[in-house]
């Protein structure tokens, strides 16, 4: 256990990845609404069914048929596998449970289906579902169910939301990152007149992962990676991004009038 592979169905995510997220670990997804977060999650599942691999999708925002409808769109069958027995799309509104009810609920269809991939889409619709009163415990007891799951060989994959800002770059408003042995973190950026979306891998427990940002756009098969990197912008991950050229001329002193006309 630790040592296979598993694809995000992404090729040139799984290369960033040094050939994807080891077997076991918890991942975490960042970003901003709309920047792909549910659809990245929805091919990592998808890619799993498709190699044999029962999975759990837990959902606090959406019902389970609207999940597969949106990856329906995407081309993603998850359909068929709810049918064969190989999914598990859950809808948890636990605002009468304890934390600790909730998350034996995702242990429960784990263990029932021999799931060998979670997704838990979001963790913010997580804590939000929950009763006020229980909120307190919740970093604790997600802690627990995640040690619980990754040491028997289950890779967990989680999505929270993130404030974008164009002069920081924050990892999670939930100050879980410890918890998470890899972290892929997405973000806006303005560039040439346009709001374009990029991506880059922040942390990989044990692995030797790209420390490149790669540009993405979000198509009709999910998300796809653009190109190779960025390589003439610099502050990318501020979100205002200058082009080197630029930069080259601003750090150049000053000429003396007349200068450039001098042999």
């Amino acid at each position: 256990m630790g040592e296979r592979r598993l694809s995000f169905g992404v090729p040139e995510l799984d290369k960033m990845l040094d050939g994807g997220v080891r077997e076991g670990d918890s991942v975490l997804v960042a970003g901003s609404s709309g920047t792909g977060k549910s659809v990245l999650a929805t091919q990592f599942i998808a890619e799993g069914i498709s190699q044999g691999e029962s999975a759990i999708v837990a959902v606090f925002e959406e019902r389970p048929q609207a999940y597969a409808e949106r990856a329906t769109s995407l081309g993603l069958d998850l359909e068929t596998p709810q049918k064969d027995g190989k999914l598990t799309i859950l809808y948890l509104r636990p605002l009468d449970l304890s934390v600790d009810e909730t998350m034996q609920s995702i242990l429960d269809a784990v263990q029932k289906l021999g799931a060998k991939r979670l997704v838990i889409d979001s963790l913010a619709g997580f804590e939000m579902a929950l009763s006020p009163g229980f909120r307190a415990d919740f970093r604790e007891s997600l802690y627990r169910m995640i040690f619980a799951l990754t040491g028997i060989g289950v890779t967990i994959l989680s999505t929270v939301e993130v404030d974008e800002s164009f002069t920081e770059f924050p990892f999670s408003t939930y100050s879980i990152s410890f918890l998470c042995d890899d972290i892929i973190r997405l973000r806006y950026v303005s560039i040439d007149g346009q709001l374009r979306k990029v991506m880059v891998v922040i942390k990989m427990r044990g692995g030797n992962h790209s420390k490149d940002v790669r540009e993405y756009e979000i198509t009709s098969q999910g998300v796809a990676i653009l190109g190779k990197r960025l390589t003439d912008y610099q502050g990318l991950i501020t979100g205002i991004p200058v082009h080197s050229s630029r930069s080259d001329r601003r750090n150049q002193p000053p000429q003396e009038p007349g200068s450039e006309n001098e042999d």
